[in-house]
């Protein structure tokens, strides 16, 4: 039974989910396709066969959003330098490119991920993609380098501001995720700015699930605060998969 299981939530739904989406990602563009900004991004958006597939008039909203309150809160501003950890095919991009930051610099352990990305950003200057060969069951299983031994490619105090959407919610175990957040604080400079997102417990159940990883609040603000003054934390309040908390940063 335990094997029917992960043979038809493996080949199957995975599938499923992926053609519906697809479906999503069609009408979205028909429905907007008089929008100059969806037109613009939609290379970035669409037909990604590696990472997760976005709604390309949502995905946009969402950055520029996000792009807007990282800057309101006065975490990055117009010519910093950026890091992404965990970009995925680099919709993050989108809301940071157009405020306006001198260098994006997106870090993914998914090597098709990373090569679309810089193909599709190619015309774009300050933006560039680096692959991380780093193992994780659900992104890269046959990955080289041990998680919890992880050291990003940049030297000390490379960027101003890093963002880390969705990584920690992957990542497994605290001790991984401490290595993470320890690199991200050395890569960037003193009173950096960063935001950091997790599922936590409660209201969630702690698990170790690559698919989604839950800490519990205590440990998540222990290993944080080791490198980071927390300047306020938004979410998490439901169990909804996409209600994570979000942690608004400034290095030590």
């Amino acid at each position: 039974m335990a094997l029917r299981e992960a043979v038809r939530r493996r080949r199957l739904f995975p599938k499923a989910r992926w053609l519906a989406k697809q479906m999503q990602v069609r009408f979205d563009l028909w429905s907007h396709r008089r929008d100059e900004s969806v037109q613009r991004w939609r290379s970035v958006l669409v037909e990604a066969r590696a990472g997760h597939v976005v709604v390309p008039s949502v995905a946009i909203e969402s950055n520029r959003r996000e792009a807007g309150d990282f800057a309101a809160r006065g975490l990055v501003r117009r010519g910093d330098r950026v890091l992404d950890v965990g970009a995925g095919n680099g919709r993050q991009a989108i809301g940071l490119v157009e405020l306006g930051v001198g260098s994006y610099t997106g870090l993914d352990v998914i090597r098709r991920s990373v090569d679309r990305a810089n193909a599709v950003f190619a015309s774009i200057g300050n933006v560039r993609f680096d692959w991380f060969d780093v193992r994780n069951p659900m992104y890269n299983p046959h990955g080289s380098q041990p998680p919890d031994e992880v050291t990003f490619p940049y030297p000390d105090a490379s960027f101003d501001f890093a963002v880390a959407l969705s990584l920690f919610t992957h990542l497994e175990h605290l001790f991984v995720a401490q290595r993470y957040v320890s690199e991200t604080a050395r890569v960037l400079r003193t009173a950096g700015g960063a935001f950091m997102t997790f599922f936590k417990s409660p209201p969630n159940a702690t698990t170790t699930s690559a698919v989604r990883t839950v800490f519990s609040e205590a440990d998540i603000r222990r290993i944080v605060e080791e490198r980071f003054v927390i300047l306020d934390a938004v979410g998490c309040e439901t169990t909804a998969f996409h209600d994570q908390w979000r942690l608004y940063l400034r290095k030590r």
